[in-house]
């Protein structure tokens, strides 16, 4: 099956108009500008090449998917591979079974609604990652949890001194960052993306992992993070960064499964923008994940 990519992005042309009987367009001003700026990307419907979108329930040889036991084992791992040749790639081989560590936790959380937990995995030699865990303290156990990565630190979600800062590297531009590295100030920086409170008070718990720790979001042609300590020579279909924070979810969902205060068949997996695509790449890998929430996951999401 012949693949072709391509890029419509007629919802960033957000100045659109519905000329009467004519349906939505694009504003061509807009595209005109991000054409301009983007030069790789396809703004203008009509530049557009012909296509034909595959059928979904059609297997690679023809057969025609009627049946819940086709489509798990015939029409499934097809499109599953399809997406790891051609858009996120494929893990390593090379990955070892994570080993848990409890950092620290607390019965009397944010006074006292919530226990907490800070819980380190380790990922592969030399490369851990930090979950930040909140289940509310009156919920009888096990409790249902929403997991979900972040772009600036456990400790950006909220104000809690007692969450570990993260001393790993940082996009510069996040509130608090200096030198790519994290400073008190950036405590809560992205605490209105978070209604942690709200979260708990509805009887569900809520864990966060920085994004980082799995990946760094820093082009080094792949040598640091996980990639740098388990792949070995890259081809073409290695995985890369969305396919490298995926995995990692699923390694957070290895160590619920060893938490008897959270419901692992409860998990729902969320992420914006490209960890939109991301917690949508782990759910379709990994079926341990009950629901999976993509907010504005753009192209391929």
């Amino acid at each position: 099956m012949k693949i072709i990519t391509i890029l419509v992005v007629a919802t960033v042309c957000s100045l659109a108009f519905c000329a009467a009987g004519e349906g939505w367009k694009a504003n061509p001003e807009m595209c005109d500008s991000l054409a301009k700026r983007r030069s790789f990307a396809t703004y203008h419907e009509e530049k557009v090449p012909p296509y034909t979108l595959p059928d979904p329930l059609v297997a690679l040889d023809g057969t025609k998917i009627e049946t819940a036991e086709q489509w798990r084992n015939l029409r499934r791992p097809e499109i599953l591979e399809l997406f790891r040749s051609h858009v996120y790639g494929r893990a390593s081989a090379n990955t070892p079974k994570p080993v848990f560590k409890l950092l620290e936790s607390s019965d009397s959380a944010l006074n006292g609604a919530a226990i907490r937990k800070q819980v380190s995995v380790t990922l592969a030699d030399g490369v851990a990652m930090e979950i930040l865990i909140y289940l509310p303290k009156a919920a009888k156990k096990p409790v249902p949890i929403f997991t979900a990565l972040n772009f600036q630190g456990n400790h950006s979600i909220h104000t809690d001194p007692a969450i570990r800062l993260s001393n790993k590297w940082m996009r510069s531009k996040g509130k608090g960052v200096v030198k790519n590295r994290a400073t008190e100030e950036s405590r809560g920086a992205a605490q209105s993306r978070w209604p942690v409170e709200k979260i708990l008070a509805r009887g569900f718990g809520v864990a966060t992992i920085y994004y980082g720790d799995i990946d760094p979001d820093v082009h080094d042609e792949f040598k640091n993070g996980v990639h740098g300590a388990l792949d070995g020579e890259r081809t073409g279909d290695s995985w890369a960064s969305v396919g490298a924070w995926a995995w990692g979810l699923g390694r957070a969902m290895d160590y619920y499964e060893t938490d008897r205060d959270i419901d692992e068949k409860q998990v729902a997996v969320l992420g914006h923008s490209r960890l939109g695509k991301t917690s949508l790449w782990a759910g379709a890998q990994d079926e341990r994940f009950a629901i999976v929430i993509s907010n504005s996951s753009g192209c391929g999401g």
